[in-house]
């Protein structure tokens, strides 16, 4: 009988049992702008269609819809720590930080529009925020 129940415990959490993943994400939009430390930012030229507002959906591994949401006021950050610009505004990324409740799975993709989506896995997920990168 415990054969039966460990079957039906495993097909469970394969079908999306469980708790759900509180989920911190950094979603960093490398666009190299000129802005001040902490100022409110948007994606720049080639990311103009990421900005606070805009649409997400977070994906399981199949491809199917686990969340969705808007993303919140960005703030710029200094595009590379290890130089001091010796200035008020310089070279900054755009971070947007989301917080989401995911369900239980191995693998997920954000997608966001006019980017190509970023996969990241339940794995990576802990109590600092998961920094996931825009490319083209």
């Amino acid at each position: 009988m415990r054969c039966g129940w460990l079957a039906l415990a495993v097909l469970a959490a394969g079908c999306g049992g469980g708790a759900d993943v509180d989920t911190r994400l950094e979603i960093v939009v490398p666009d190299n702008n000129i802005r001040a430390e902490g100022e409110e930012c948007s994606g720049a030229t080639p990311f103009r269609a990421i900005h606070r507002g805009t649409a997400f959906q977070i994906e399981d591994g199949s491809g199917a819809a686990v969340a969705d949401g808007e993303l919140p006021t960005g703030r710029a950050t200094n595009a590379d720590a290890g130089i001091d610009w010796k200035t008020e505004r310089f070279p900054t990324v755009c971070i947007f930080d989301v917080e989401v409740d995911l369900p239980e799975r191995a693998r997920y993709r954000l997608v966001l529009p006019n980017t190509l989506p970023l996969e990241f896995e339940r794995r990576l997920l802990g109590n600092d925020p998961l920094r996931l990168v825009l490319g083209g």
